[in-house]
């Protein structure tokens, strides 16, 4: 897994991006809240680490690596953001602390908020029974 924060968001950008058509520079820049020559020059990093190539009319496009990387860090951010939400923590908080916490917790801990989420499930669905 990366762990540079920057990076990673930058991946997950690029992938909401996509599902709504062609990525450019300036939508990655608007989305980020940055300027357009920072965007830039962490566009070149990611096609040195092989994560994205530049198309000829300026697109982005992920590649095998970068798309499955991306799909991963998506993957942690929506496991955190459910078991947040799950909590009873606020969408748009949950939304934004996912969004940080993310970045620095480690697989095992990933895996152990899927379990407990997948705990605290099996307990509410479970039919009530009263001892006798």
């Amino acid at each position: 897994m990366i762990r540079d924060k920057k990076i990673e968001n930058y991946m997950k950008i690029i992938y909401q991006l996509k599902r709504n058509g062609p990525v450019r520079g300036a939508y990655i820049a608007r989305e980020l809240g940055v300027t357009k020559p920072t965007v830039s020059a962490t566009i070149r990093e990611l096609v040195d680490e092989g994560f994205i190539v530049v198309l000829e009319d300026k697109t982005i496009e992920l590649t095998e690596k970068g798309q499955k990387t991306a799909e991963r860090i998506m993957e942690r951010y929506q496991i955190i953001y459910s078991f947040l939400v799950e909590l009873g923590v606020d969408k748009y908080v949950a939304e934004e602390d996912a969004s940080s916490i993310e970045h620095y917790l480690s697989d095992d801990s990933i895996q152990a908020f899927t379990a407990l989420k997948s705990y605290l499930t099996f307990i509410r669905k479970a039919p009530f029974r009263a001892e006798e």
